[in-house]
């Protein structure tokens, strides 16, 4: 089974950015890859070190004349990737990256192929107890006990996914 992808969308962009970012300021060793998501129609993500880089680096003797030349080295940095379509630089130095089709689609391929199982995260958490519903018996009936028991329902069956050993717990009492 090929495991070359590991981690969620923005882990494996952070780690592409993490590879950039000693290339582009090797002095600089505890720079943390900043990926969010994109807002706005620029991408799909976003890398924001350019500016907290140049305030770092501006008084050193550097070849960098502002943030934006730092994004443009970021980018020109980054490592071949297929999960990336196309990066821009844009404002004070923002990277953005539109992420490519044909590799989410070969990426759900993948997830249908090998079973959502594989594909879950894991979390350190081996064992939950989830305490939903609780109605009041001495009361009516509403809806809000059968918002609770969704709610409830829903991260038991989230973690579950996450092979995390679910105690589903429902009280009843007043």
């Amino acid at each position: 089974m090929d495991r070359e992808i590991v981690g969620n969308v923005k882990q494996q962009l952070s780690k592409l950015f993490e590879t950039s970012l000693r290339t582009t300021v090797p002095d600089e060793s505890d720079v943390e890859p900043l990926v969010v998501p994109c807002t706005g129609k620029f991408g799909d993500y976003q890398c924001n070190n350019a500016m907290s880089l140049y305030s770092r680096i501006k008084g050193k003797t550097t070849q960098f004349r502002g943030p934006p030349a730092i994004g443009q080295a970021i980018m020109k940095n980054l490592p071949p990737s297929e999960m990336i379509e196309s990066c821009s630089v844009a404002g004070p130095g923002f990277v953005n990256i539109v992420l490519s089709t044909k590799w989410i689609s070969k990426s759900i391929q993948k997830m249908l192929i090998e079973g959502i199982e594989t594909w879950a995260p894991r979390l350190r958490v081996k064992r939950a107890v989830v305490d939903f519903s609780s109605p009041n018996i001495a009361k009516e009936m509403h809806v809000g006990h059968l918002r609770s028991t969704i709610i409830g329902d829903t991260l038991a069956r989230m973690l579950e996914y996450s092979n995390v050993e679910v105690l589903r717990r429902n009280h009843v009492g007043d």
